[in-house]
């Protein structure tokens, strides 16, 4: 046996063993591609490259999606997406993906990176393949990045193919295994605002009686007000119709309230007016009935909501929200009524009788904000939002989640949500309700990425589970029958996962700008309204992999924090106290929430965050005989003029100093706001 024989088995050998070595690394590696298989719906993360043109396509080699180049004058033109921070100098990364033409039967795609740095731009051919127009083909090289002084472009595109060929790309991939999947960086950005959250709720539309009769009521009320932090209950309007209803929710509403301890905000929707106003005399399916002179009784309708609200207000139950219809354009085997966008033969017109209602409220600014369609889902949605006569009438647009997609695969709602939002997030957006199931741990890891995709995706204001209770096994919280000894109740999985959200993330609260270099981590966060708390919701969708977490905070400053934790063992529990010093571990399929509190360390941060004490006329954080004198020097003065900091002695803002703005800084005389003086009690 020669030489070259053994020299050659040698290095077969030593290259299956460095390929064992690796396989652990790249079976982890992630891909580190914005949007790699548009399943998006969109080109969301791409851009063409040097003018021809880009778009989404249903010829898919996996998913639902692909992306289409076209209107192709040269052979380079194609798709593209930068990579500038996915890779650093000296490293090699693998870029791939699939590819096949569309007009021409055969022709050549290739991989190549276009970088730019103190050298100038160059070309780096990755990979060639011969593509065909009946199959996809796949391509893939390896890139090693050599940056001359600084990089200032770097990105990899699709061409080949003669001018003219359209070609088609999915599924595209780059791995960097020098990055560890288990590990990973997070950035907030307070400066950063978004949305203004309405808040979280649920309904009470049915089983209310189960709750008001349950033996463990004091506790329920606990567990699905206090302990959840609801702000928003919904409920069904049944005036004229149930009054058993009618008085259960009053009850109900009154009761949460008590145990919240603050303000509930209520949302009332119909879902059907009393049967005498129903086409089929019945309160199930049917429409508007028609009056003698064949017209649909929109005005009949409107006065029967008035009433309605005048009746719940006298019970102490005053709307803050309004859903005219539940569900217009589902015509179902309960309580419904079905309307179309505009006036038929045969439908009464959700136009007509919305415009209708507002005329017969003429709401101000502290009446009930009327929400419009509550549709089924998106597309129907939009019909009759598009057919509303007036959308000033309107405070913002009201949706479900049923038809756009499966529970089992909330990502797959990202496209309608993104088309939606493009479309009408001139106004806020609220999803009033949704549930899928509720029994298991995946069905509570998949509500809380429907929360997260619906609240960062699609930038909701408000998001709504369907039923806050039911019967066995439904709900948040399934109740057994009120009138079986020793009646139960099972709280669900679902209930931890949406409990991340509403018992942290209230009212007025503001969605700020949060991202993460992983794929496999989710991340929102959310500030309240005296900057004082920010609440960061984590989301480990990863099937195995634990990954620690760096997280970095522009805009607030922690001074402590808690962390909550759901796992499969773990439900919505503190598990431990952050500084935000050390990495975050993040168990795989985990939900995380990070309560975190922003406490003034000194004096400048107490006047910066607005907590200065009225008497405090020299802004030092203390009331004492400086600020007096102060006063003093302007006494009587009919043009008090503001002493630095810009604090003026007319404390009663009445453009005089008097005996009034000197009894409001003796009530503060020798109080103190520092923080940092031993003895100082924060205000």
């Amino acid at each position: 046996m020669g030489d070259n024989t053994i020299n050659l088995k040698r290095s077969k050998l030593i290259s299956a063993l460095l390929i064992l070595l690796f396989i652990p690394y790249y079976a982890n590696a992630q891909n580190l591609l914005e949007n790699p298989g548009f399943e998006t719906g969109t080109t969301s993360g791409w851009s063409n490259f040097a003018g021809c043109s880009i778009g989404v396509s249903t010829t898919p080699h996996t998913g639902t999606y692909s992306a289409l180049v076209s209107n192709r004058s040269e052979t380079w033109q194609g798709i593209r997406q930068s990579i500038e921070t996915l890779i650093n100098d000296g490293q090699t990364c693998t870029i791939s993906g699939w590819v096949r033409l569309d007009n021409a039967a055969s022709d050549s795609v290739g991989l190549t990176v276009h970088q730019t740095d103190d050298n100038g731009t160059s070309y780096h051919p990755v990979s060639w393949v011969t593509a065909q127009d009946d199959t996809w083909t796949y391509i893939s090289g390896d890139f090693t990045l050599d940056v001359t002084g600084t990089l200032t472009s770097l990105f990899f595109y699709f061409e080949g193919p003669a001018a003219g060929v359209n070609f088609y790309v999915d599924d595209a991939e780059l791995i960097n295994p020098y990055i560890d999947p288990n590990h990973a960086i997070g950035q907030v950005d307070v400066n950063t605002r978004l949305q203004e959250i309405e808040g979280f709720g649920a309904a009470g539309a049915w089983y209310g009686g189960w709750l008001t009769q349950h033996p463990k009521k004091i506790e329920l009320y606990d567990i699905l007000f206090n302990q959840l932090g609801l702000d928003i209950f919904r409920i069904r309007n049944t005036y004229d119709i149930d009054q058993d209803n009618f008085d259960v929710s009053v009850e109900i509403a009154a009761q949460g309230e008590a145990s919240l301890g603050r303000d509930l905000k209520i949302m009332i929707s119909s879902w059907s007016p009393p049967a005498y106003l129903k086409s089929n005399d019945s309160t199930v399916a049917g429409t508007l009935k028609k009056d003698t002179s064949g017209d649909y009784m929109y005005t009949e309708f409107a006065q029967w909501w008035a009433q309605s609200l005048s009746a719940y207000s006298a019970a102490g139950l005053d709307a803050d929200y309004i859903n005219m219809q539940n569900e217009p354009d589902y015509l179902a085997d309960w309580d419904s009524c079905k309307f179309t966008p505009t006036e038929t033969v045969d439908w009464a017109g959700y136009n007509l009788a919305f415009e209708a209602l507002y005329n017969e409220l003429s709401p101000g600014p502290n009446d009930p904000r009327l929400l419009a369609p509550e549709a089924v889902g998106f597309g129907s949605s939009a019909a009759f939002i598009d057919a509303l006569i007036d959308t000033d009438h309107v405070y913002g647009y009201a949706h479900h989640l049923y038809g756009d997609g499966s529970g089992d695969n909330p990502d797959g709602y990202i496209p309608g949500m993104t088309s939606f939002a493009a479309g009408y997030g001139d106004k806020p957006l609220l999803q009033t309700e949704y549930s899928h199931a509720n029994e298991t741990y995946t069905d509570a890891m998949n509500l809380a990425l429907l929360i997260h995709n619906s609240l960062a995706v699609e930038g909701v204001t408000a998001y709504l589970y369907w039923d806050l209770f039911w019967g066995e096994p439904g709900g948040l919280v399934a109740l057994e029958g009120y009138w079986l000894p020793d009646a139960g109740y099972t709280i669900n999985p679902v209930y931890y996962a949406f409990k991340h959200y509403s018992a942290f993330i209230h009212s007025d609260w503001q969605r700020v700008d949060a991202s993460t270099d992983s794929e496999d981590l989710r991340i929102s966060a959310y500030i309240s309204p005296d900057n004082m708390h920010l609440s960061v919701v984590l989301i480990n969708t990863s099937a195995d992999i634990d990954i620690e977490t760096d997280l970095a905070f522009s805009g607030f400053t922690i001074s402590n924090g808690n962390v909550y934790r759901t796992t499969q063992t773990t439900h919505c529990e503190l598990i431990q106290t952050y500084d935000g010093a050390s990495p975050l571990s993040l168990p795989a399929q985990s939900i995380t929430t990070l309560v975190l509190f922003n406490t003034p360390m000194d004096c400048q941060q107490v006047q910066d965050l607005g907590y200065r004490l009225t008497g405090d006329l020299d802004g030092n954080c203390r009331v004492e005989l400086p600020d007096l004198l102060v006063m003093v020097a302007q006494w009587l003065s009919t043009d008090p003029m503001a002493m630095p900091p810009d604090y003026s002695p007319d404390i009663n803002t009445d453009d005089k100093i008097n005996l009034l703005d000197f009894a409001a800084l003796a009530s503060d005389w020798l109080k103190c706001n520092d923080p940092e003086p031993s003895g100082c009690t924060s205000n």
